[in-house]
């Protein structure tokens, strides 16, 4: 089913104050990340090139739209040791809890705000893409199902969003329009690791970007 028939879109406002509860970075969340995301996430971790998050299995490679592997954040899985029967804990890496002065348990993002995934910057703000029309709408997400930050009072201007993240945006659609162009060619997954999330993350992003769309 199209995203646009399963959430509303966004017009202009809409509530939202994010709580730092941490629910959207556990659980079977699923963190799909871009160009732009590997690059920065490398940098972070001090790589000279996006291929360690592979090696460190920091990420990991899934088929998406098409059947064309995209990476993912690879969440961690902590089981307990007092119940067997219990269910392993998924979490994503980047996430520090620490608890409050006033007892409450808040979900920090280590990547936050300079590094983060842009799926994760927008949220609640989900994107729809028709590379065909080349449009985009902006639809309501709720980044975890118990997710208190969507009760809020707190009104946010979608087109504030759009424009403080607007050059990830075009970054994200150019990302798009290089998975197209994988699908066209039918790629392996080793030349997509090679050729596409492979780069050394010394140079400027729109350097690499560039190079990687004139190989396609």
């Amino acid at each position: 089913m199209p995203l646009l028939n399963q959430f509303p879109r966004i017009s202009e406002h809409f509530n939202f104050k994010c709580t730092m509860c941490g629910n959207c970075c556990t659980g079977d969340q699923k963190v799909h990340l871009n160009l732009y995301d590997l690059y920065k996430m490398a940098r972070f971790k001090n790589f000279a090139s996006t291929r360690q998050l592979l090696i460190k299995q920091i990420i990991t490679l899934v088929k998406g739209q098409n059947n064309v592997f995209v990476p993912m954040i690879k969440f961690k899985r902590l089981i307990s040791r007092k119940k067997s029967s219990d269910l392993p804990f998924t979490f994503c890496p980047f996430l520090l809890n620490s608890i409050e002065d006033d007892g409450q348990l808040k979900g920090y993002c280590q990547l936050h705000p300079r590094h983060k995934p842009l799926i994760c910057s927008l949220a609640p703000v989900g994107r729809v893409v028709d590379l065909d029309k080349d449009s985009e709408e902006f639809v309501f997400v709720k980044p975890a199902p118990d997710c208190n930050g969507v009760e809020s009072n707190e009104k946010v201007s979608l087109s504030a969003t759009v424009n403080h993240y607007k050059t990830e945006l075009d970054y994200e659609m150019r990302f798009f329009k290089i998975l197209r162009s994988i699908s066209e060619r039918n790629l392996e997954k080793n030349e997509i690791i090679e050729n596409i999330y492979s780069f050394n993350v010394e140079e400027p992003f729109p350097e690499i970007l560039t190079r990687i769309e004139n190989s396609l």
